[in-house]
């Protein structure tokens, strides 16, 4: 029980990332999509978010894999971080379809 929650969030913060990616892209697409246009500085703060979201979990991926496969922890940290990669590359294919509605 030695240091559960730092461990918790080291095997999770990846998923946790790309939760709040998901979740501020379609909240504030549908918030500010309306029809007949709009300026283009929403599409590209969407963009932005998406590229941070994609290098933070590129660097937690990085990492995890430079700690080894070595134990359960080490795994959940590898899978977690690889799952929330194409996670948030998949959420982020609306952006390039739905373009023009910004």
């Amino acid at each position: 029980m030695d240091k559960l929650w730092p461990k918790t969030m080291a095997g999770v913060a990846p998923l946790l990332v790309w939760a709040a990616h998901f979740t501020f892209c379609y909240l504030f697409a549908a918030a500010l999509c309306t029809p007949g246009g709009g300026t283009d500085w929403r599409w590209w703060l969407l963009c932005g978010v998406t590229v941070v979201a994609l290098g933070s979990v590129a660097w937690l991926l990085r990492r995890a894999w430079r700690r080894g496969w070595e134990g359960l922890l080490a795994q959940a940290r590898l899978g977690s971080a690889v799952l929330a990669l194409i996670g948030i590359a998949w959420a982020s294919l609306p952006l390039l379809a739905a373009g023009r509605c910004f």
